[in-house]
């Protein structure tokens, strides 16, 4: 078998509005005319209805299958039901009640209402409480005003039981229908065009529903007929319309609207809220004087208020869940930031510092100098030191360059804490390292340069125990007037250059020539 031919969405679209055009024409004829024949006009959009739907599933390819076949199986009773009405009209006779007819009517709201909750369930695999609490509280306000206007007139009424049953099934069929409507317009992220057609499809049957037994209820016969039957008739047609729009093939997605409720639902949720105190304070139809119609309408009262205080009560949830987000956010904000500042730490002391050794590197030490030797003068002197260690070559070369690096990190432990606090370590790379001293004048420079070096008379322990004797040079250049940090490194190198050749273990001090 071949694959079914995919129309493009042009053509697809063209067939919806051929079949409005369609069904449009068939309307306005029912308007105009004035033959009885015009009465079997409702059967043919009903039956068209039909036909739309299964070419809609055999074009659009819907993912929700089952309810629209629900929908399909809803309008043949509907239609055979319109046909039975028409002809009795036809005939002016008239129309049995309750008759099969009405068997028929009520049967097809059934496969509506059971469509809608296919259509539902197939949308969303979980409830949405937030939008089932909403639709139940539009239900209730429409059930005040249905049992006010419509159902209360009927009990009322000289009805027999079984044709009061049937009257008041009408009312109640739709009340299910609009409950489903209320639960998917209401919970309702994204909507398609073809989902806008249902909710007019909807909004029209019950329209022309509550004219149609609001009016028969209350006055004993259906007034308006006509604008009842052109209701029908644009609802079918909606339907139909809706099953052969593109967009019935895409999903319509659910959405919990727990965060909050626009203000136009709040508006409208008030409103209905009011209906029944409105009711009973208008005294409608002398139902203050009825105290079993009082008592129903105070009990859906209380239902509604006790659905509102749930409706609350989940968006206090919400809004607690929000908060305890807040602040699990801002917690994890706080220890990223945390996390950076100690990262930029990182970053800055690995710019200014030596990998190996921890201590200051020669970028740090040139901006400690250059602040320092800006101060200096004979009464705030400064000293700069130049080490650089004995045979630390011989080192590397027989106990590999691990050991060398041992020995690094020791000799840098050892200055540290032969220096004061406020003194500057640094290395300089390799085996060269750098004191920069504060506040010592020349003779106390003297004693501390002496000091560094006996430092080293104490031999070095490294891995395994192995002892090693490493002897320095030291190059030192007192500073008593502003210069640069490139002449006073300058002057203590030449005077470590100098202790070197002098045959090393000693200190030099730099004279200025």
């Amino acid at each position: 078998m071949g694959k079914a031919q995919v129309l493009p969405p042009a053509r697809r679209n063209a067939a919806v509005w051929a079949y409005a055009a369609a069904g449009t024409t068939i309307i306005v004829f029912y308007l105009v005319t004035s033959s009885p024949a015009r009465y079997m006009l409702p059967v043919l959009v009903a039956a068209s209805v039909v036909f739309a739907i299964a070419m809609g599933l055999t074009r659009n390819r819907p993912p929700s299958f089952v309810p629209w076949c629900l929908f399909a199986a809803a309008m043949a009773p509907y239609t055979v039901a319109d046909a039975i009405w028409g002809m009795y009209q036809v005939r002016d006779a008239d129309v049995p009640f309750p008759g099969v007819a009405d068997m028929l009517y009520l049967g097809s709201y059934l496969l509506f209402a059971a469509g809608l909750v296919t259509l539902a369930r197939q949308q969303s695999g979980r409830l949405h409480w937030a939008g089932l609490l909403d639709a139940g509280i539009v239900t209730l306000g429409f059930c005040i005003l249905a049992w006010a206007f419509i159902i209360a007139p009927y009990l009322r009424s000289d009805l027999s039981a079984w044709p009061l049953a049937v009257s008041i099934a009408y009312p109640v069929a739709d009340l299910v229908l609009l409950c489903m409507a209320a639960r998917l317009t209401l919970t309702t992220g994204k909507r398609t065009p073809s989902f806008l057609l249902c909710t007019g499809w909807l909004l029209a049957l019950l329209a022309a529903d509550g004219l149609y037994y609001g009016t028969t209820a209350t006055t004993g016969t259906a007034i308006a007929e006509d604008v009842s039957e052109v209701g029908w008739m644009v609802s079918s047609l909606l339907l139909g319309a809706a099953a052969l729009h593109p967009s019935v093939g895409r999903p319509t997605q659910l959405s919990d609207s727990k965060e909050s409720i626009p203000r136009k639902r709040l508006s409208i949720l008030i409103a209905l809220i009011l209906v029944g105190p409105l009711i009973v304070v208008a005294n409608v139809g002398g139902i203050r004087y009825q105290p079993v119609n009082v008592t129903v309408i105070v009990g859906m009262l209380a239902t509604l208020s006790l659905l509102l205080v749930l409706r609350i009560a989940f968006l206090a949830q919400y809004a607690q869940s929000r908060a305890a987000e807040a602040r699990t956010r801002a917690h994890d904000l706080a220890a990223s930031l945390r996390q950076q500042e100690e990262l930029q730490k990182q970053l800055s002391h690995r710019a200014t510092h030596d990998p190996l050794t921890g201590l200051a590197n020669r970028m740090l030490l040139n901006e400690r100098l250059e602040s320092a030797l800006g101060r200096c003068s004979a009464t705030s002197p400064a000293g700069l030191l130049m080490l650089d260690l004995d045979g630390f070559k011989e080192v590397n070369d027989t106990l590999g360059h691990p050991s060398g690096d041992e020995l690094l990190i020791d000799v840098a432990r050892r200055l540290t804490g032969r220096v004061r606090e406020q003194d500057i370590v640094a290395r300089l790379g390799g085996d060269e390292f750098a004191l920069l001293v504060e506040g010592v004048g020349a003779s106390a420079l003297y004693d501390y340069t002496m000091r560094i070096l006996d430092s080293f008379n104490d031999s070095f322990i490294l891995a395994h125990g192995r002892s090693l004797h490493m002897t320095t040079s030291i190059g030192a250049r007192s500073i008593t007037r502003p210069t640069t940090p490139a002449e006073a490194l300058r002057d203590a190198d030449i005077a470590l250059y100098r202790a070197k050749t002098a045959g090393k273990n000693q200190a030099v001090f730099f004279e200025s020539p």
